[in-house]
């Protein structure tokens, strides 16, 4: 043992170079050693690991103990905090029930006293009046009470009129008791005396009207109390009878109220529960959506100015739509000297005069006395004339669709009248993509020279005998265009002339030059089925853009269609310290859709909860629609401006548009003015959510609240009647395209009928209805008419006037009075409220 110790005290002291490496060791006692001291380090870290684990278990039992301490001194804190509420509303309760269970006992007792008839002790006989039904009808009512009284001989007419006005809570001496005979009685008569013979024991109690004139003998006498003779012995003096059928309500009345319909069904209605709508509505909540609407309608009118658009747009209109006159011709006071305007124009002839003579004139004019479009605008870059045109048949039958066999026969008949069938529109199997080589090379020619003067080259970059696709248009800004006959994708043939150069009378002479070269090529001809001239300007006046787009459609066999379309826009509105604070605005308006989506949202569904309802119910109500409504709209709308209208500086799309450098050519901005123009239209509709949000809360008045339900009880019948008057309304549009489509335009389509039919409807005819068949226009005017205008318009109204009376009648809960204490627990929090409550009794106590 003892040298056991030596060799363990001995190893304890030699501390072996443990970096060395294990295979350099050369003598055996050393690795003993080093061996030895490896598994004496081992087992005092495992003796340390668990004292660690053993420390820790412990700190854990403490953290445990001192957490369970610290839950319950918290659950006691709580328990203290509440102490005073939970008592309230323990003693709260309990007085409740206290009062119910008293109310249900008084009622017991009430109705056993009031029912049960008193055993009389009189003489052999004698009849004595022990009950009275009396009547009232409240002021501003229609319903009639009716109350069963207990009397006996010594009972008067003013103890039971007391009794009377203090059991309906009204003043006694404003009423008086009438007898069904409209006699008054008068206060010291007894009430068994008021009665004559055989006539029913009912009092009706009345307001006492002041009268000037003293009473005549006929009502002196009708108000005395009534003899006793005439009657025999043990005979009543009243129906008895009578009293008894109206206390019991016998068949007799049944039958009599199942004979008026709506009254009976209307008295076997349950009362409805009184609406806890109120509760919902704070005046937290009414702020923040009137901030809202003060908000939303401020930068509206800031970003959209009144007038500025129309004005804008009208100048544009007025400068291209005019009447110009030929050469030669000073003034256009015989429109036979002068080109028609652009809505005048109905022929092919027509067309090439105006863009011969009138279309130059608007772009390149120097030198005028009276203002001009350059005047007012800034004329961006190039105007682009743009054609669709459809194939050419190699055949006299390619293009004919039902009706192959009888061109056929026409063509043998007569080889000298050359008919054969065009594509009636233009889709993507019958336009034409060819190239035209003559139209082609011309325009290579006269564009291969290039001018040192960039302002002085008028011709653009787009070859007009080249077929330029959808996508190469789409990558200019060129969109779809909606006409009057057809909707025509950016695809097509078109020719760009820059409208601000050097040389004005230069670039006449060469746009007229190339429109000669272009009708001598056939470049429009009856093959074409639309021309579109196009171009962008800038009003510095009101500071907008405007896209400009004058259509002429071409359709087979038809004078052409002229339409125009000019949009005002701006393609950036985040560059002014203005602009910058409208879209704080709109950051601001975002943060309280948020709110009103998680906050209001999540109030609204728990009210719903709270009066046994789905939380769900909320987002199907037009409350939630509307919520949902502004706020996914006020989501869209600042994102859609954000991506589009903050991402280029207005220089840019100046640089763009004008393309100094001549390497883009036209530039349309068509696209860009209808996402401006679109998101005003949401910002509209987000605002009709909003209003219509706003009505909700002006349901606090009895009076919305009533019209509120109304309206919403008449919708249901509304969209079922709606739904019987669609086939009618559907037929005479059916009824009218056949009679009419082939006279006039606004009945060629089932579309453009359903738009003329709602004209009709409110009264404007069209004139060439009855030019074209005065018969028939007044049959089917005055059929349209009578069927739905009239009787659809009453039957409308019957059916809101119909739900109003339901509601006024079935809603028997009185109106809330909005007095001192009410107003200060709407307008106040209710942690505010349950603090005055809880502060002001203890301050008053203290007083004492």
């Amino acid at each position: 043992m003892i040298a056991n110790s030596a060799i363990q005290e001995e190893d304890d002291d030699f501390e072996p170079n443990m970096d060395v490496d294990p295979d350099k060791l050369e003598e055996v006692e050393t690795a003993r050693v080093q061996i030895r001291q490896l598994m004496h380090e081992q087992q005092r870290a495992a003796d340390y690991e668990k004292r660690l684990m053993r420390k820790l278990q412990m700190l854990d039992a403490d953290l445990a103990s001192k957490r369970e301490e610290v839950e319950g001194l918290q659950r006691s804190l709580n328990l203290e905090r509440n102490k005073f509420a939970e008592e309230y509303k323990s003693e709260k309760r309990e007085r409740e029930t206290k009062a119910k269970t008293q109310e249900e006992r008084i009622r017991e007792y009430l109705t056993e006293v009031l029912y049960t008839k008193p055993k009389h002790k009189g003489k052999v006989g004698e009849f004595n009046l022990d009950t009275v039904l009396v009547s009232f009808v409240k002021p501003n009512e229609s319903f009639r009470y009716n109350l069963a009284f207990r009397v006996d001989a010594g009972t008067s007419i003013a103890q039971l009129r007391n009794s009377t006005c203090k059991y309906w809570g009204v003043s006694s001496d404003n009423f008086i008791l009438r007898t069904m005979a409209n006699n008054k009685c008068q206060d010291d008569n007894k009430v068994k005396d008021c009665f004559k013979q055989g006539e029913i024991a009912q009092l009706r109690l009345e307001m006492r009207r002041e009268s000037a004139e003293p009473p005549t003998e006929e009502e002196l006498k009708a108000i005395q109390p009534k003899k006793r003779a005439g009657r025999k012995q043990g005979q009543p003096r009243y129906n008895a009878k009578g009293v008894e059928q109206i206390q019991k309500f016998g068949e007799n009345y049944a039958s009599q109220l199942r004979r008026m319909g709506g009254v009976y069904f209307l008295l076997k209605l349950r009362d409805t529960k009184p609406s806890e709508h109120a509760a919902k509505i704070n005046l937290r909540n009414l702020l923040i959506y009137a901030a809202l609407v003060v908000l939303s309608a401020t930068v509206y009118m800031m970003r959209r100015p009144a007038g500025d658009a129309y004005w804008c747009a009208k100048g544009i209109e007025d400068m291209v739509t005019i009447s110009t006159p030929r050469p030669g011709v000073n003034s256009c006071n015989d429109p036979a000297l002068c080109v028609p305007r652009f809505q005048e124009i109905r022929t092919h002839t027509e067309m090439w005069d105006w863009m011969n003579y009138t279309l130059p004139e608007l772009f390149w004019k120097e030198g005028a006395s009276s203002p001009t479009l350059e005047t007012y605008n800034v004329l961006l870059g190039y105007f682009s004339i743009r054609i669709q045109n459809v194939k050419t048949p190699t055949s006299t039958t390619e293009y004919c669709v039902n009706n192959a066999r009888l061109v056929t026969d026409i063509g043998l008949a007569n080889p000298e009248a050359n008919i054969s069938c065009y594509p009636r529109t233009v889709t993507s199997s019958t336009q034409r993509t060819s190239v035209y080589p003559e139209l082609s090379l011309y325009w290579k020619n006269q564009t291969s020279a290039i001018q040192a003067d960039a302002q002085a080259t008028v011709r653009g970059l787009s070859n007009p005998g080249v077929f330029r696709t959808v996508e190469e248009n789409q990558a200019k800004g060129i969109g779809w265009i909606n006409g009057w006959v057809a909707s025509y994708d950016p695809s097509g043939y078109s020719v760009d002339y820059r409208m601000s150069v050097s040389d004005a009378d230069d670039a006449k002479e060469i746009f007229r030059q190339d429109l000669a070269f272009f009708r001598s090529a056939g470049w429009i001809d009856t093959s074409t089925r639309v021309m579109m001239l196009s171009f962008t300007t800038y009003n510095f006046d009101y500071d907008q853009w405007t896209a400009s787009d004058f259509i002429l459609e071409m359709p087979a066999d038809a004078e052409l269609f002229p339409s125009f379309s000019v949009k005002p826009f701006r393609p950036r509105i985040y560059e002014t310290r203005a602009e910058l604070t409208f879209t704080y605005i709109d950051y601001v308006r975002v943060a309280i859709g948020i709110y009103i989506l998680i906050f209001i949202g999540w109030s609204e569904r728990q009210h719903k909860v709270r009066n046994h309802k789905a939380g769900f119910n909320y987002h199907t109500s037009l409350a939630g629609i509307m919520d949902l409504g502004l706020v996914v709209f006020m989501f869209v709308t600042l994102i859609w401006r954000s991506a589009t209208f903050h991402s280029q500086p207005t220089s840019e799309f100046l640089a763009k548009v004008n393309d100094a450098g001549r390497t883009l050519g036209f530039t349309s901005m068509r696209q860009l003015a209808w996402e401006y123009n679109t998101v005003f239209v949401l910002d509209g509709i987000a605002m009709i959510f909003l209003m219509y949000r706003m009505i909700t809360f002006f349901r606090l008045s009895h009076s919305v609240y009533l019209l509120w339900r109304a309206v919403g009880q008449a919708l249901k019948m509304f969209v079922f009647t709606t739904l019987i008057f669609v086939p009618s309304l559907a037929g005479f549009i059916v009824v009218s395209t056949a009679l009419f489509g082939r006279y006039l335009f606004g009945f060629s389509s089932l579309g453009q009928t359903s738009m003329s039919t709602m004209k009709l409807l409110a009264g404007n005819l069209d004139p060439q209805v009855l030019e074209r068949d005065v018969v028939v226009g007044v049959i089917s005017t005055v059929a349209l008419y009578l069927l739905l205008t009239f009787f659809l318009l009453n039957v409308f109204v019957t059916i809101f006037v119909d739900a109003y009376y339901v509601i006024r009648l079935t809603s028997t809960q009185p109106a809330d009075k909005w007095d001192g204490q009410r107003i200060r627990d709407w307008v106040l929090p209710g942690v505010c409220v349950s603090i005055f409550q809880a502060v002001w009794p203890s301050r008053k106590s203290e007083g004492d």
